[in-house]
């Protein structure tokens, strides 16, 4: 039997989507940033009969078009539309409301916070109230709302929180809350990849360096070589952690890839401590192709 052949919708702000999913068009300057990401993730994640779904696929005969099965970087509505005008039926897919809920901050908050003194709030007086206080460690606090990517929808507060800062928090509640922690000194990016199939049973692949730039948008994702016995424990406090979201994300209802961040930060003390989950990402990510798939194509850096 023939493997199967896909189309592939690459829509990398399925997050500012998943913000309004009754209301987003994408400008033109997301459209713009997104181009350079779409190849090196194309690179990283197509077979060798893959295509992504463009001029050139629209061009294809409707019946050659038709022998494809659609794929999104994640299934939202504007993706599915997307392949359904492309004339290729979409893979089974969860619906637009287990993505919200899995890709929210709140999702993940859920689950147990993974630093001292953060907290998902959801009214502006709790908020106020957690930025009166000094972070139990770090150095003023980070403000996430709750949708976001590449470093986007994030704010440092240090101090009372000026005009700008309350504008900020009111956006972010408005999207259903925000996350709250100690704004930290990162040492090192990880990630772990996963696959959740529609039986709901979750494979994981192994735990990657994720180099970044100083926004945390992604610059590219490597094997981690020659690990110190350091290493070797803090991948496995990693692994334990996706195990248990992937289990939490099967129950929300999700299938399909997924992904979680987690770094090292260096203490007050001078101490390295894990941050095991920073985010849960319910689709493809970046970082996908090296630490799942693991094709080494993946590994240049975007421009």
């Amino acid at each position: 039997m023939a493997a199967r052949r896909f189309a592939w919708v690459l829509n990398l702000d399925a997050d500012l989507e998943l913000a309004l999913p009754h209301g987003y068009t994408p400008r033109r300057a997301v459209l713009e940033a997104m181009k350079p990401y779409v190849a090196l993730l194309a690179r990283s994640l197509f077979g060798p009969e893959d295509r992504l779904v463009d001029d050139s696929f629209a061009a294809l005969p409707a019946n050659e078009r038709a022998t494809y099965t659609g794929r999104a970087f994640c299934p939202t509505p504007r993706a599915i539309a997307a392949l359904r005008r492309a004339g290729v039926e979409p893979e089974p897919h969860p619906g637009v409301e287990v993505l919200r809920r899995v890709n929210s901050r709140a999702f993940s908050a859920s689950l147990g916070q993974t630093l001292p003194g953060a907290s998902f709030v959801t009214n502006v007086e709790t908020a106020r109230a957690v930025l009166a206080e000094s972070p139990p460690i770090g150095a003023g606090w980070r403000v996430k709302r709750n949708f976001g990517m590449t470093g986007r929808g994030q704010r440092l507060v240090a101090g009372a929180p000026d005009p700008g800062d309350l504008a900020f928090l009111a956006a972010g509640l408005a999207e259903g809350g925000v996350q709250i922690e100690p704004n930290l000194s990162i040492e090192a990016e990880l990630g772990i990849h996963g696959m959740i199939d529609v039986d709901f049973v979750a494979t994981l692949g192994v735990v990657v360096r994720q180099l970044c730039d100083a926004r945390g948008a992604w610059l590219a994702t490597e094997r981690i070589t020659s690990p110190t016995q350091h290493d070797l424990e803090i991948a496995a406090a990693v692994r334990t952690e996706a195990q248990r979201v992937s289990v939490a994300l099967a129950a929300a209802g999700y299938h399909g890839p997924f992904g979680i961040d987690a770094y090292v930060y260096r203490s007050e003390r001078g101490t390295l401590d894990i941050q095991l989950r920073s985010e849960i990402n319910a689709r493809y990510s970046m970082g996908f192709g090296i630490g799942y798939l693991g094709r080494a194509e993946a590994r240049a850096s975007s421009p």
